[in-house]
Formats: C-alpha cells, structure tokens, sequence
C-alpha cells in the first residue's frame, strides 16, 4: 500500500470519529487530525504526479481548514459551554453503524463512474473521498445537534475537496479558493445560527425547532 491510499484510510477513520464522538471538542479536534491528513494527500499527489498547484491547495487548506475552521467551531463550543451532544435519530450506535455502513455502499457504487473520468486515478482515495461526502450527509441528516451538523458540512466539504483534487485538479485556482471560502463563510453562519437557537431553545437540539409553528 502506498502512502496516499495509507493516509485515505486514515482519514476516512478520522472521518468516522468526526462522526461518532460524543464530546463536541474531541470532534473538532479528530476533524483537524482529518484534515491535516487532506493536507498530506495534497502534497503527495503534488510530489507524486508533478502537480504544482496542489501544493497551493494544500497551503490554503491548512490555513483556512486545520486553523480558522476549527477555531471558529472551538470558539462556539467554548462560549455556549456545552460539551457533549444530544442523542442522536436512531441512538448512539445504531447513528454510526448506519452512516458508515452506507457510505461504503455508496462509494463503492459510485467508484467505478468517478474513476472512469478521474484525471488521477488512485482508488483508495476515490473511495475514501465518496465516504467522507457520504457521511458528511448522514451527519447532517442523522445528528440533531447543531455543532455537530456544523462538524458534518465540514466533512461535506473535505470529501469535496478531495474528489475535485483527484478528478479535477487542473481546474482554475478561484475553483479551489471559491470552495473554501464558501466553507468558511458557511460555518461562521451556521456558528451565528447556533448561537441564537441556544439562546432561544437553550439547547444545541436542532429537532427542537419542530416545536416552531406559524
């Protein structure tokens, strides 16, 4: 196994941690392990195939991923002082269970398409990165807490992200600077959008917004 595939199991492990962690800061924290790994697929598939500009996306993608996204989210943990999340739909371990066991499916089903067009065509990380998008879409639909659906878009984005670096990564650099200033403008809203439901709800329980008429 070569180094990039190692680091794309990793992360989706990373990923999967991201995931099912209860504590919110022990989350956040397994999501910069995550993306620091992102970093280091950059910069190895830059090293490895003689593209220059991902090492420019690996640059951004630290500045941006591994220290602003993550102060932001420490940020709003610290100043709500809730540490731990509510239950999840279907519980503790069905939730992860369920969103890693179909992530798999899904990527394993849609490989073969992304790798007939793929400009890079390294399998593990193919695959690692239609999982980390699947369960960024789990998290969102499956954990009612708003930190942890914050954590879930950044998911979203990372298996994003890699996709188009191994689909696409000749594409215009303002591709690469557009996702991620988009994923940082998204979390600072969301971070604004958690702090008025706690204050209204006193509490991070996004299904408590079902309670809303009129």
């Amino acid at each position: 196994m070569d180094m990039i595939s190692f680091l794309a199991i990793l992360m989706i492990i990373a990923s999967f941690l991201v995931f099912s962690l209860r504590n919110l800061k022990f989350a956040t924290y397994a999501y910069i392990v995550e993306t620091l790994l992102l970093v280091g697929i950059f910069f190895t598939l830059a090293g490895k195939y003689h593209v220059n500009s991902l090492y420019g996306w690996a640059v951004i993608a630290f500045f941006t991923k591994v220290l602003i996204v993550p102060y932001i989210i420490l940020r709003l943990i610290n100043k709500l002082g809730v540490k731990s999340e509510e239950t999840p739909v279907e519980g503790f371990f069905v939730s992860p269970v369920i969103a890693l066991g179909f992530s798999l499916a899904i990527a394993m089903m849609l490989f073969p398409v992304l790798k007939s067009f793929a400009l890079l065509k390294e399998n593990i990380p193919l695959v690692a990165s239609l999982t980390i998008y699947s369960l960024g879409i789990f998290g969102l639909i499956l954990r009612k807490n708003a930190v942890k659906q914050i954590l879930s878009l950044c998911l979203f984005e990372n298996g994003t992200h890699l996709t188009l670096a191994l689909v696409a990564y000749n594409s215009p650099e303002i591709v690469d600077i557009g996702i991620l200033t988009d994923a940082i403008f998204a979390v600072i809203i969301m971070s604004i959008l958690a702090t008025r439901f706690y204050k209204f709800f006193g509490s991070l329980d996004t299904s408590k917004a079902n309670t809303l008429k009129g």
